[in-house]
């Protein structure tokens, strides 16, 4: 099973967070990836945001990986600088393939000049059940003061064909003020030279999850959301552009996001 090996777009923070991804793009083996995003957005009230990342990943053959960056986001009057770790571990060789992984988001901020902290850590796996059944276990915790809470979450990846892969999962906060009952549903095509993804989620959420910070809403508005990619490989260096819309009980916030992911080392097949 391959893993996480494209970055997920900050600009659904949830509803796009079926990664680690498993579809890739480019042949298995180690390799040392540079990934770069960047993201504007457009709000309600003419008001806008916009950010980037950087993070170096490390690949190994077995299809474990481990990864470091660094991001900086605002919205509106708020903004927040992260540092960030990915990582992945991949089990045996057995017929029920598992990939344990964790991620982390650890900052500051400021909004309307009082000061946060941000915490979004998350830790789960991945069980190849058959050659087209994928199960997702995950839990999250989340700290962007004021909301705080867990968000658990479960989901299912089918295997419709080699190359394409649909995705479902839901995802229930306790022990907070999260308020959050989410439901998203993705479609991923994974070509040679070409990608592309569509999908939405549905249900209440918290705005700072969706890194809306600072923004007053009505408790546990409900999300309805849109996003569509494509992606396509050059050389060592693979681009891909992804279009999300969030409507917030009104509240509206259209993202435009550009990935690119630079292959350091020479890319070799696994054995």
């Amino acid at each position: 099973m391959s893993v996480h090996c494209a970055t997920r777009t900050r600009g659904a923070a949830i509803a796009l967070s079926l990664a680690p991804l498993l579809l890739c793009t480019r042949p298995a083996g180690a390799d040392d990836q540079l990934i770069f995003s960047g993201n504007g957005s457009t709000l309600t009230g003419d008001h806008g945001g916009g950010g980037g990342s950087a993070t170096w990943l490390r690949k190994f053959d077995t299809g474990s990986l481990i990864g470091l960056g660094a991001e900086y986001q605002t919205v509106y009057n708020s903004h927040w600088t992260l540092g960030t770790f990915n990582g992945a571990l991949a089990l045996g060789q057995s017929t029920v393939k598992t990939t344990l992984y964790a991620e982390a988001h650890l900052g500051a901020g400021d909004t309307a000049g009082e000061a946060f902290r941000y915490t979004n850590v998350a830790g789960g796996l991945f069980s190849t059940l058959t050659p087209w059944l994928t199960v997702q276990l995950e839990e999250r915790y989340i700290d962007i003061e004021p909301s705080h809470g867990h968000l658990p979450k479960v989901g299912l990846s089918f295997r419709l064909a080699p190359k394409l892969l649909a995705a479902l999962s839901y995802a229930q906060s306790f022990g907070g003020n999260l308020g959050t009952k989410l439901g998203t549903a993705r479609v991923d095509y994974s070509g040679t030279h070409f990608t592309w993804l569509v999908g939405g989620a549905y249900g209440p959420v918290a705005p700072s999850i969706l890194n809306l910070v600072g923004q007053v809403l009505a408790p546990s508005p409900t999300l309805k959301e849109g996003f569509i990619g494509a992606g396509k490989s050059f050389g060592r260096t693979d681009l891909q552009l992804i279009g999300d819309y969030q409507d917030l009980e009104g509240f509206k916030r259209t993202t435009i996001t550009l990935n690119c992911t630079v292959h350091l080392g020479a890319l070799r097949p696994s054995s």
